[in-house]
């Protein structure tokens, strides 16, 4: 997925939550997941993030992440990005990031 003047990221995100147990299931999961994506999306609407549980159980949580960058960001403003990601991940969900992989860029 391309268009004109921009690169897709593709990330793979593994994290455990802090509390055992804080999310009765999935769905609730996902509902936090969802506000998470629409408040990073306020803050950076021209990277068109997307957050997705492609995994999930009540001690181990696999998050696909992608994301949109121009011809134009430097390494700089992509790890701004990443960053910013991270913490309102770990802040708002509770919990912590074991492994962050950039899978693709297309």
């Amino acid at each position: 997925m391309t268009t004109s003047g921009f690169y897709h990221y593709y990330c793979g995100i593994t994290a455990q939550p802090n509390d055992e147990g804080q999310y009765e299931d999935l769905g609730e999961f996902d509902l936090h997941l969802n506000m998470v994506q629409k408040e990073i999306a306020e803050k950076e609407p021209k990277r068109q993030p997307r957050l997705e549980t492609t995994f999930f159980y009540e001690d181990w949580i696999e998050i696909q992440f992608l994301f949109r960058a121009s011809y134009r960001d430097g390494t700089e403003d992509i790890h701004r990005f990443i960053d910013l990601v991270k913490e309102e991940l770990e802040g708002q969900l509770n919990i912590m990031i074991v492994d962050f992989t950039i899978e693709s860029i297309a």
